[in-house]
């Protein structure tokens, strides 16, 4: 009798283990989430999710708070607060809507001749790696911030005494991330957010870790495959600095180590996650809102004051 009832147990078990399997494997493949980006408060590890790639034609979504939204609006700004992740995530936090009105862009970007556009290097950056710890981001000096210096030097290896922990360790320093660009509208989009939240508690220039930050284009400048040089004559001259657009910059979680985001004074953990994930959606609303990377074809000096313009 008991080894029928122990028998009858374990089927019992293997019933429901298996209808479990059958409804983990239906949500994952109606629901096919992968991690996005991690970070670290304290001992609680939180994950970003986004959709995987499909290789279909169906709209991405994401998802907050159990409300999933479509995630590919081609505009900066929505009308349509049902569905903005990032009106949803400020909702959550109570934190003021975004985007009423649309972010005005670069006017200069919509010449009819792109190629005859000319932008200007407002500052040059890079940081060396540091024996502190501050350079690998699991630590808790680490940050994205890099100091302001009048000129850099660029080869293909990279800018000369930077250091990106991401590049050298897991890409094996790369030749296609040698260099990063930034454009001065998406410091002052970042500014314009939340009512000013980020910019009244600190952020600027060079918290995204940009090499080089461009003023009068646009971020849509920029563009995968193109080359572009950086001189300080109109006409170019042989010391000019070429360097190819090699893909956008996404948006990761290490941003939320800046000290607005991972703020002391926030008491509540649910609220840095959220102003995370917040800071994280709005870069990632549009291609090339995070920056670009580049490789460089023609090395030099990008000194403050040199144009950027199409090679």
């Amino acid at each position: 009798m008991t080894l029928l009832l122990n028998s009858f147990r374990r089927f019992n078990a293997s019933v429901i283990f298996a209808l479990w399997g059958i409804f983990i494997l239906k949500s994952s493949s109606s629901k096919p989430w992968t991690p996005y980006a991690s970070f670290v408060h304290n001992r609680a590890h939180w994950r970003l999710l986004i959709p995987r790639k499909s290789q279909q034609t169906e709209k991405p979504h994401v998802c907050s708070n159990g409300a999933c939204v479509d995630s590919s609006t081609t505009s900066l700004s929505s009308n349509n607060n049902d569905f903005n992740i990032i009106d949803k995530i400020g909702q959550a936090l109570g934190i003021d809507q975004l985007f009423n009105q649309k972010y005005p862009l670069s006017s200069v970007s919509k010449s009819t001749d792109p190629k005859r556009i000319r932008g200007q290097v407002i500052r040059t950056a890079a940081r060396p790696h540091q024996t502190s710890g501050g350079s690998t981001p699991s630590s808790r000096h680490y940050t994205t911030r890099k100091p302001s210096l009048p000129m850099i030097v660029v080869s293909d290896q990279g800018v000369t005494g930077d250091y990106n922990h991401y590049r050298t360790a897991a890409l094996k320093s790369t030749e296609n991330r040698a260099i990063s660009i930034l454009t001065r509208d998406v410091s002052s989009y970042i500014q314009t957010l939340d009512g000013g939240y980020f910019a009244n508690r600190g952020y600027r220039d060079g918290d995204l870790g940009e090499n080089v930050l461009v003023e009068g284009v646009d971020f849509g400048f920029f563009q995968v495959g193109e080359r572009y040089r950086f001189t300080s004559q109109k006409e170019g001259t042989m010391e000019d600095v070429i360097v190819e657009i090699t893909e956008a910059m996404e948006p990761c979680a290490n941003l939320c180590k800046l000290p607005y985001i991972n703020d002391p004074s926030i008491s509540s953990p649910k609220e840095r996650v959220g102003r995370c994930q917040y800071f994280i959606a709005a870069l990632g609303k549009k291609e090339g809102l995070r920056g670009w990377y580049a490789k460089v074809v023609k090395g030099g000096v990008i000194r403050i004051g040199d144009m950027a313009a199409f090679a």
